[in-house]
């Protein structure tokens, strides 16, 4: 699967808002790392989720690689992380049809960025 400026911005973006350490382990990393990963919880294939900031969580690669190949686990984690309303109305976006829109996606990812970067700005 092809990774586009939309895919790299969004990965930064996960692992920025997440503080750039692990949802599930904890473990701190300093930016740039590849040792933590945006981990799509419904596949990059999906794309009404693929840019979903609440399907998505930084990863170390080996919490990603132990959910990829658990996925019980990998729900139970996501259910914890969202709780039972959001859970379902994620599980309902990532059911949908969406046409693939990457000059689109890119747009709503720098919107994104922008917000946080505009938050982090003002915490500090």
């Amino acid at each position: 699967m092809k990774i586009d400026k939309a895919d790299k911005l969004f990965s930064l973006y996960i692992r920025t808002r997440d503080g750039w350490k692990c949802c599930r382990c904890h473990t701190q990393y300093e930016p740039p790392t590849t040792g933590l990963q945006n981990s799509h919880f419904w596949g990059r294939g999906n794309e009404a989720t693929r840019f979903d900031p609440e399907n998505c969580q930084a990863l170390c690669m080996r919490c990603h690689m132990f959910l990829g190949a658990n996925p019980e686990e990998h729900r139970a984690f996501m259910f914890q992380k969202l709780g039972e309303e959001k859970y379902i109305a994620l599980m309902k976006r990532a059911k949908s049809v969406v046409k693939r829109n990457r000059e689109r996606s890119y747009i709503e990812v720098k919107k994104l960025w922008d917000c946080l970067s505009k938050k982090q700005s003002l915490s500090m």
